[in-house]
This record gives C-alpha cells, structure tokens and sequence, in this order.
C-alpha cells in the first residue's frame, strides 16, 4: 500500500474518497461498515468505537439520541436481537422500490420501517404508498426537510383502520442487500434535517417510560417502543391507540413464531391495520 492509498477496514477496496470514518477505520459502504460490526460482535464493537456516536465525543456533529438508538442494539436480548438481525435483509425488500416513488425527502431509516410493513405480502403496496403520500404531506406540513422515523410512525398511526387481528397468507419477497447503514446512518444525515429529527425525538423520549409501561414488561425491541413513544406524541386517544397496536405487534410476532416484538412484526401490525 502507497503512502497515498487508503482501505476499506472491511473489504481492503481503495478508497478514491472516504465514505465513513470512526476513529481509525474508514469504510467503502454502508455495507462494509455493517460487516464488519457484526463480524466483529455488537458489544465488542461498541466498546471500542461507540463514543463515536455520543454527542461532542466523536468527529462532527452527531444527533442527541445517536447513541441512545445504537445502544438498544446493544443492550437488546440476544435471541430477540438474532430475529432482528435474520429479517434485516427481508424487512429491506422493498427500500429501494418505494424510493423511486417518493416526492420528498425521507430518512433511510423511515423508509425501512415502510418497507418492513409490505415484507410478508400480507399488507398492499397501495397501503404503503396511501402512507408514503400522507408522510409526505405531513412532514411538510410541520416545515420538516423530510419524513422521519417519528413522522412515518405517527402516519401510520393517524391511518388506523381496525385493531383486529387476522392471519393472513404471505407471500414473501426476494430478500436483497440492504444499501444503508443502521449504525452509520445518523453520522452520514446533514445537520439541518438531523436537528429537525432530533427535536421530535426529544419528545419521543419524553414519553419513553410510559410507552414502556404499556408494553407492560414484554420482549420488545427497543427501537420498537420508541414507536410507541411517538403514537402518544399530541394525541388525544393515544393510549387507547397504542394498546390496540401493541397487542396486534404481539400477535403478528406469535404468527412469525419470534420470542419477541422487532421492528418487522410491528410494521407488518401498523400496516394490516391501516
């Protein structure tokens, strides 16, 4: 290697352009950089390199509740967080379709909570884009730069139909590679959108405890609570609501057979039942 090149810590391809760097790794691709943190273990990863996402510890400016998100990954049990992890590919079946439908701006992770809700074929691509169109309108409505994972959320919320329960027959994508970063994403987004999102999810974890509280001590995911949090967020029948959604998130997870609620099983819920 010249003095001039610089790897991928990941794939040893030269970078032409640095794409992420955390510390003294650089990666290609979001890809490469989610390779290498689960080849070599969340908890390992983090020790090491999770400063990286507090607040004023790491190069730039990072989102307030950067390292909250990381960190329930983190923390999340293990045969919860192996379920997660196996329906990452199959939860993104859909990311880059509903990209080419879009007509605002929309974080990477929103889109894939949209794209977990279509993943088991049981939920239209007409409900998804009824909730693309809707998000959209209302991130511009509040002078939001795009659709966050608070306002995608709150839109399927504000689109509930029937909490009824029904098993309904999949029909299962192609699974495809995943082109984000989960962990990356928030170091990659432009600060002004990311104070926007940062802000929402301010109240978001002003409301955390009581989301906890209805879940009631089950096995949830916790980037899934969170979504609780923000089906309270200025709703007047918001508790009623979200134990119609929490116990329809339960059951989808039963149908998957999974020992908990991830972020797949609660989309698919939200989805139905809109």
């Amino acid at each position: 290697m010249t003095e001039e090149q610089i790897l991928c810590s990941q794939c040893n391809k030269d970078l032409v352009m640095k794409f992420i760097e955390l510390k003294d790794l650089v990666f290609c691709s979001n890809q490469c950089l989610d390779t290498y943190i689960t080849t070599m273990g969340q908890k390992k990863f983090f020790r090491e390199y999770g400063d990286v996402f507090v607040p004023g510890e790491g190069k730039g400016w990072v989102p307030k509740y950067a390292n909250d998100y990381i960190m329930m990954c983190a923390r999340c049990a293990k045969k919860v967080s192996d379920v997660c992890h196996e329906n990452t590919q199959i939860s993104a079946a859909y990311h880059d379709i509903l990209g080419d439908s879009e007509e605002y701006r929309w974080c990477c992770h929103a889109r894939f909570c949209l794209s977990a809700a279509l993943s088991d074929g049981t939920v239209p691509m007409e409900t998804a884009l009824k909730v693309q169109r809707y998000a959209e309108k209302k991130a511009k409505e509040n002078a939001v730069r795009g659709v966050t994972t608070v306002i995608i959320s709150q839109s399927f919320a504000d689109l509930v139909q029937d909490g009824t329960y029904k098993k309904l027959p999949e029909k299962l994508p192609e699974t495809q590679e995943l082109d984000m970063s989960h962990f990356g994403a928030c170091l990659l987004c432009d600060e002004g959108f990311g104070r926007q999102c940062e802000e929402q999810v301010e109240h978001e974890f002003q409301l955390l405890d009581r989301a906890k509280e209805l879940v009631n001590n089950k096995l949830w995911c916790g980037h899934t609570t969170n979504v609780i949090a923000d089906v309270l967020i200025d709703r007047e029948n918001g508790e009623e609501l979200a134990k119609k959604i929490i116990r329809c998130a339960d059951q989808v997870a039963e149908e998957k057979g999974h020992p908990g609620v991830i972020t797949r099983d609660l989309f698919i819920a939200l989805g139905r039942m809109v």
